[in-house]
Parts: C-alpha cells; sequence; structure tokens
C-alpha cells in the first residue's frame, strides 16, 4: 500500500546536526501519527558521517516496521537531491522539509489540511509575527530584496519562495520536478541550494496547479556551508534564467494539466 504521505529529507554533510539531536523531534512528531507514510532521506554525496549515520537510523527504524528508506546520489546540491526524493517518493501528499528542522515537521497538519481543501501545492511562509527566531538583520534585508525581485520577475503574489518546507499531490510534484531546466543545469560545488524553488513555483503555476501559502514557524539554524554573498547573487541570475528560458518557449512542450 503506497503512503499517504511521503517526507522528503535532503542531506550534505549533516552529520554535527544529526549528532545533535535535530531530526528527533520529526521522527517524535511521526510516530504519533494515525496516516501511513514513509521518509526519504537522500544523501547528497556527503563527505561525512552523514551516510553512515543515516544508515544506521534507517535500519533501526524499519526494524520497528516504519518505512524509512536513504538514496544516495552523486553531490548535485539542493535542488538534485530534492528532486530524486520527490521523483522515488509514492505518498498521495509529498513533502519536502530541512534536515536541521529550521521549520518543524509538525507544521505539515496545516499543508495536509490545504491539501484537502483542493490544493495541489502548498508553500511555507515565514515573517508573521513571533515566527522568526535567530534571523540577522543582514538577512531580513537580503531576503527582502531577494523576494520583491522574485516577484517583479517571475512570481507576482508570492510571498516567500525560498522556505523549504512545501508540499505537492503527487502528480504535481512528478510534473514539475521532471520539468526542471534551469536547476537541473547547475554545476554544483558546496553546500549551494540556488533558486530551485522559484522554478519549481514558476512551473507549478505555469501549468496551472493551485498553489496556497501557509504561514510557517521558522527557527534560523547557524551555518558555514553558505557564502552569504555570493548565493543570493547566483540565485537572482538563476530567477532571470527562468524568466528567459519561459520567454524563449522551453517549458512550452510539458501540457498545462488544467487542459488534459
Amino acid at each position: 500500500m503506497k503512503p499517504y504521505l511521503s517526507i522528503v529529507i535532503p542531506a550534505y554533510n549533516e552529520a554535527k546536526n544529526f549528532r545533535d539531536g535535530l531530526l528527533k523531534p520529526a521522527i517524535d512528531y511521526l510516530a504519533k501519527q494515525k496516516y501511513t507514510f514513509e521518509v526519504l532521506f537522500v544523501n547528497d554525496g556527503s563527505t561525512d558521517d552523514t551516510e553512515k549515520l543515516l544508515t544506521a537510523l534507517v535500519r533501526l527504524k524499519n526494524k520497528t516496521g516504519k518505512e524509512y528508506k536513504l538514496l544516495t546520489i552523486l553531490h548535485g546540491g539542493k535542488a538534485a537531491a530534492v528532486t530524486a526524493g520527490m521523483l522515488a517518493a509514492e505518498g498521495k501528499v509529498i513533502l519536502f522539509t530541512d534536515f536541521d528542522q529550521s521549520t518543524p515537521l509538525s507544521m505539515v497538519g496545516k499543508f495536509l489540511e490545504a491539501h484537502k481543501n483542493k490544493a495541489d501545492v502548498v508553500i511555507g511562509v515565514r515573517g508573521h509575527e513571533g515566527s522568526l527566531k535567530n534571523d540577522t538583520l543582514v538577512r531580513k534585508i537580503r531576503s527582502w530584496a531577494f523576494v520583491t525581485l522574485v516577484q517583479i520577475v517571475a512570481l507576482p503574489g508570492i510571498k516567500d519562495t525560498q522556505c523549504g518546507f512545501k508540499s505537492f499531490k503527487n502528480n504535481a510534484a512528478k510534473k514539475i520536478f521532471s520539468s526542471l531546466l534551469v536547476s537541473k543545469a547547475k554545476k554544483i560545488s558546496g553546500g549551494y541550494m540556488g533558486a530551485f524553488d522559484v522554478e519549481v513555483l514558476f512551473l507549478a503555476g505555469k501549468y496551472g496547479y493551485k498553489i496556497i501559502q501557509v504561514s510557517v514557524d521558522w527557527t534560523k539554524i547557524l551555518s558555514e556551508k553558505l557564502n552569504v554573498w555570493k548565493e543570493p547573487l547566483m540565485m537572482a541570475i538563476d530567477t532571470f534564467k527562468v524568466r528567459l528560458y519561459d520567454l524563449l518557449g522551453k517549458y512550452d512542450h510539458y501540457p498545462n494539466p488544467a487542459t488534459n
């Protein structure tokens, strides 16, 4: 029987976060749920103990009858890891969430309700009063600038493209993530995450899927993986590429599901 919910968790050099117990609240939360689920970790070519630790966790959980899986890919960045997980997942609803659980998995209940109300895609929106913790002024300014750019260039009306907490009905996930062009072409080094969320949401709108935005809690987890100045520039370039690809008709050979 296919699970009701699939949870895709990309992992790149997450050994420290694993040992710090950042996954435990999510695992404990799932243990209390009555619906069927699978958890799919995607090891993005980690060079630390991530694969070893996740292999042990999956083996332990599967002894209890829970569906935990591990997929290892060559290092391709978050876009490649999430894409691999979304295409492999079997749930009726597929969620991807960050390994560090900056948005707690317990938020997923609101997303499942939105899907019951006919949403094809549900995205987390950070920034409501009391929702942001440990964020810095520089990050807030940078995030505001990027959101403004994205709304002008590609996604008017979308309040937060970059929150790493998004869910999709299975058919929408398969179509969108198999249609990525800008994100798929990226050559990645380090922990660069890119603007693949922008391309994902742009395609969701282009293909006629209903998107609902849901407020979520979010805590900044300190990390040294990313270049805080170089990455926003690269993300801006990717955003313009998405718009350019659309103008050039590169996405047009994928039919709109609303007309099928």
